[in-house]
């Protein structure tokens, strides 16, 4: 049976993928050479060529929707001379940042650029970083150098036209076809490849819920064809623990299953000094 075939990269909710008629041993001529057109075809389009490419994919595997997107400009006095010292001042920045989470126990993903040739020509970083819940208040609060932040999640762009703005000076201005423009962190995950042979009557398909985002069915003539398809998985939905009913405490035989008492929070604001109430059965959600 003829077989096809199939390359998939996987990274996040991002996945891509081609299946395409490859050559094998006894094929020859006109065959061989619509086969070969075939395969080239396929692998252009999943090969990771430009900047924004590669940096599509190592968003897609390391940032969910509700990862943030910050950008961080200067005010006058604290404008830098340099690139080099404005990426001086945001590794101070990222540094902080880094320790502040590293007390509550917690870890800093990132990417990075520094930008100045558009706009008003002013230095200034976009960031995309994982969320953690503490997130707006501490990087005002850390940020020293300006108060113009501005705090998106990833879910307003999408991982593509993210990755394209990230990238926007160096394609407009000018630089090596695949140079990085950009920084990581370090460790990041990489995106997940896998190539096998598969029927060649095979369809590559999005799942369901799936959001496809590009496809193509190119037949190079009766020898030769390929597909494509790029997708989107569905959202992961929150895993939700059901704990069993728990029993009853008793003292000394006394049932307190239907006792309520006052657990007391300290003073907040709204209370007019008095301690804030809440009851057992409904504790407060406290946040860590």
């Amino acid at each position: 049976m003829a077989k096809k075939r199939r390359t998939m990269i996987t990274a996040g909710r991002l996945v891509t993928g081609v299946a395409y008629t490859a050559v094998t041993p006894t094929d020859a001529g006109q065959q061989r050479a619509a086969k070969l057109n075939a395969s080239s075809a396929a692998r252009q389009r999943i090969n990771l060529k430009h900047s924004w490419q590669k940096c599509e994919v190592v968003l897609a595997a390391n940032f969910g929707a509700r990862d943030l997107v910050v950008t961080l400009t200067y005010d006058d006095d604290h404008l830098p001379p340099s690139k080099r010292e404005a990426v001086k001042q945001l590794k101070k920045f990222i540094k902080l940042l880094r320790e502040r989470r590293r007390s509550r126990g917690e870890t800093l993903k990132y990417i990075y650029v520094t930008e100045s040739k558009h706009g008003d020509g002013r230095f200034h970083h976009h960031l995309v970083i994982n969320a953690t819940g503490e997130d707006f208040d501490e990087i005002r609060e850390l940020w020293a150098c300006g108060t113009d932040i501005n705090i998106d999640n990833i879910d307003l762009w999408g991982f593509g036209e993210l990755a394209k703005y990230l990238t926007k000076e160096p394609r407009e201005e000018g630089s090596a076809n695949g140079a990085r423009t950009w920084t990581p962190s370090k460790g990041l995950p990489h995106p997940e490849k896998i190539s096998d042979w598969v029927d060649e009557n095979l369809d590559l398909t999005a799942p369901p819920g799936a959001i496809v985002l590009d496809s193509e069915a190119k037949k190079i003539n009766s020898f030769g064809s390929y597909t494509y398809i790029k997708y989107l998985l569905p959202e992961p939905q929150p895993s939700r623990r059901c704990r069993p009913p728990r029993k009853p405490k008793t003292e000394k035989g006394r049932n307190l299953s239907g006792l309520e008492h006052s657990i007391s929070c300290g003073k907040g604001p709204g209370t007019q000094g008095k301690e804030r109430e809440y009851s057992c059965k409904q504790p407060p959600n406290v946040v860590h």
